[in-house]
């Protein structure tokens, strides 16, 4: 991912737009109280790692709230996506409290969600070297360490209580499969909690069953990707497992079905013809969209009937845009993409999967020729 595909994205800052999607005042210029969600995204700077907060009205436009530093550090590297991950922000189900990952500094942020603005609650050890995503079920959150040259990745659990402690569960830490460069991509439960899914970019998917006592059992099952470089994963309601893969650029979208036995059941892998597809967000309706900064576009899919058979749409959905990170609004009729060194992205969602821009990026100060931004949760 770290190659000169992506040095695209600092080229297209410069010459992208700046109005459309947000109000052109830089403080929350709408009452908040009309605000219908929020959108949060992460400057990841070393030093002073922070949070800038959105609020989203019902056109799908977005007014700046502000800059939330979260008393951590990021990764700053000479490219972008230093994090190599989806999930490094993580807005819980209801909306009250948002965790980030301070990959720089190895902790864990928990700010209060408001409506006009974020309260730091605490920090957290991550338990690990260089945290890069993160993943709740019921009061269970889950941190992915990728480690580093000298440190094995792990997985560790915490218990998010009801003021926002966040509290390490003892013997919660599985250490990740050793071999090779440690590069994990992403930790996801599934949507009935019975499953936490890591995903390695050496070629690996590794499943854990997760006990009555919501641990993780201490060896999981290690399933080869049905395509190379399985990046970000997704589930749909039926629970099947989705998984974007780079692909030697022909990115992939590859889908399971998780056994009993954790073993995984191929379902189909489809193929969109761009170039480093990594991230990966879908809705309750069954589309399914991957960003491809390498190729500076955004493929639509669909799982019909979410049987987990997907089918490409259009691999060119958006053109133009170079993003990363990307998530889906609780309602699932908007999306919101990264763009390092541009801002946010907006769009639309219809029917059978067709998207439709909200308007070009805003530049602001936290986000203009920062090449670093990762991370963005969506509600």
């Amino acid at each position: 991912m770290k190659t000169k595909v992506l040095s695209i994205l600092l080229s297209l800052a410069v010459i992208m737009g700046l109005s459309g999607l947000f109000s052109t005042t830089v403080s929350a210029a709408v009452d908040p109280a009309f605000a219908y969600g929020m959108v949060f995204a992460a400057t990841n700077a070393h030093p002073g790692n922070a949070v800038v907060m959105y609020n989203r009205h019902a056109d799908g436009k977005l007014s700046l709230v502000g800059s939330f530093y979260t008393k951590g550090d990021g990764i700053n590297e000479t490219s972008p996506d230093p994090l190599g991950s989806q999930g490094s922000l993580l807005l819980t189900p209801d909306g009250k409290w948002l965790l980030a990952v301070n990959g720089g500094s190895n902790n864990i942020t928990i700010f209060h969600v408001k409506q006009n603005g974020l309260d730091f609650v605490g920090k957290v050890s991550s338990g690990g070297i260089m945290p890069v995503s993160l993943t709740i079920f019921g009061n269970e959150v889950f941190v992915l360490n990728d480690g580093d040259s000298t440190h094995l990745g792990n997985i560790t659990g915490f218990n998010l209580g009801n003021r926002g402690d966040l509290d390490p569960v003892w013997g919660s830490t599985r250490w990740l499969p050793a071999g090779g460069v440690q590069d994990f991509g992403q930790v996801g439960f599934d949507k009935s909690g019975h499953w936490l899914v890591v995903t390695d970019k050496a070629g690996e998917i590794i499943v854990y069953p997760v006990g009555w006592n919501q641990m993780p059992a201490k060896n999981p099952i290690i399933t080869p990707s049905t395509s190379t470089t399985p990046f970000s994963l997704f589930f749909d309601n039926n629970d099947n497992l989705l998984v974007v893969s780079v692909n030697g650029g022909n990115g992939a979208v590859s889908s399971y079905a998780i056994d009993h036995d954790c073993t995984l059941d191929a379902i189909n892998t489809v193929y969109n013809g761009q170039n480093a597809s990594c991230w990966i967000a879908g809705n309750e309706m069954g589309a399914v969209f991957t960003t491809n900064p390498g190729s500076t576009s955004i493929s639509a899919f669909m799982d019909k009937s979410y049987s987990g058979k997907v089918s490409l749409v259009k691999a060119t959905a958006v053109t133009g845009i170079a993003t990363i990170d990307e998530g889906i609004t609780n309602d699932g009729h908007f999306l919101y993409t990264l763009g390092p060194g541009v801002g946010i992205y907006g769009f639309k969602i219809g029917y059978g999967g067709t998207l439709t821009s909200l308007g070009s990026a805003f530049g602001t100060i936290e986000f203009s020729g920062n090449a670093y931004a990762q991370g963005i949760a969506v509600k």
